[in-house]
């Protein structure tokens, strides 16, 4: 069975004859660096450098099922909040850092719904930057690169047999709103007056699916991924997520779901009290990521045999454990949840910075 059948299968939820067939996800991104001995900056800031780096990984520890699409630079600007950089901002040995700080005032919703979210963003994008763009040819010239990295990457996976957890990828604008508005003042705006948030969200998001969907089309993607990292039960209450988040979230994963692209909605942090609510969706539309926090084997009772999973070996076993922690982790996930259908065995997020090569190892072993 390739590595495509495998993730096919799990996606589709199909029961399983064999560990085997388990598809597995190492989420790996910075610590091809470490594994390469290639310093920080490089990794982030050159595709080449990167894609040479992820193979050396692949080399060492095998080949996975299922890879990462997006050179780490995209994922930083995606992120959409300035940024200290290993070998700029920070010494070189550093994990890049993100700096949540408001970046705009309650009174620019008005000014989105005004301009379109689009030209709003973009400029704002612009802004952050270090240094700030200062022509609009940079941020089209920026995706433009974007793009060729992705094709690279692309090609790169394909040579290896290894298939990408999506195609293209986004933030809901919902969870943007909340990262470049900052938590808490964003939370106050929910409070004194969400008429306009909502407004934002209602109008803008349709036009983001649309242009993602048409990007997916004309690539033939049938995966987009969705990092809802703000939407969790950890930011927002249930009966909050069901007034500002849930609507429109349902209406986005259905938009992509009747055009033939599933949604692979990346889910830090604590999902677990809001998770049924996506039993509302079409069955195996979405395939959940989570990071170690939401109980993946209570989440599997939830959700398990209508919609995918991927976790969840945690971060800080991989870097402080043991190759027998790693090994005895993964087998009680196999044991629990692992042939049923719908399960990827892969990391808890991103594998980190510091990593054990062996423990890596040990989760890539774990299904044979």
């Amino acid at each position: 069975m390739t590595s495509y059948e495998k993730v096919e299968k799990a996606m589709q939820c199909v029961p399983l004859n064999d560990p085997s067939e388990i598809p597995i996800f190492p989420h790996i991104l910075t610590w091809a660096g470490t594994v390469a001995d290639v310093p920080q900056s490089k990794i982030i800031t050159d595709c080449d450098t990167w894609i040479d780096a992820m193979g050396k990984t692949f080399d060492v520890i095998g080949n996975p099922d299922l890879s990462m699409p997006q050179h780490p630079k995209t994922i930083i600007f995606s992120m959409s909040m300035p940024v200290r950089r290993p070998g700029f901002e920070l010494p070189e040995g550093e994990l890049y850092q993100f700096v949540e700080q408001p970046q705009f005032e309650a009174d620019e919703y008005e000014k989105m719904l005004q301009i379109g979210w689009e030209n709003w963003y973009a400029m704002y994008m612009m802004r952050i930057q270090n240094p700030p763009m200062t022509d609009p040819q940079q941020y089209a010239d920026y995706w433009a690169e974007t793009n060729v990295a992705g094709a690279k990457i692309a090609q790169f996976l394909a040579q290896r047999g290894i298939a990408p957890i999506f195609n293209i990828a986004d933030f809901p604008i919902f969870d943007l709103l909340s990262m470049i508005r900052s938590m808490e003042p964003f939370i106050f705006d929910l409070y004194d007056d969400p008429g306009p948030i909502m407004d934002v969200l209602n109008q803008s998001q349709p036009i983001e699916d649309a242009r993602n969907i048409q990007i997916l089309k004309s690539i033939g993607g049938t995966r987009i991924g969705r990092y809802a990292m703000r939407s969790s039960a950890t930011f927002m209450s249930p009966d909050m997520f069901d007034e500002f988040v849930w609507p429109v979230l349902k209406a986005s994963i259905l938009r992509f779901w009747e055009a033939g692209i599933r949604c692979v909605l990346h889910c830090d942090a604590e999902w677990l009290p809001i998770l049924d609510r996506f039993l509302e969706l079409p069955k195996t539309s979405v395939s959940f990521e989570f990071d170690g926090v939401t109980d993946i084997v209570k989440a599997y009772e939830i959700i398990g045999g209508w919609h995918s999973l991927r976790g969840d070996v945690p971060a800080t076993m991989f870097a402080y454990g043991t190759p027998d922690d790693v090994r005895e982790y993964c087998a009680n996930l196999i044991e629990k949840i692992g042939t049923k259908g719908g399960f990827i065995l892969g990391s808890g997020c991103e594998v980190p910075l510091n990593a054990k090569t062996e423990c890596v190892k040990a989760m890539m072993e774990a299904t044979s």
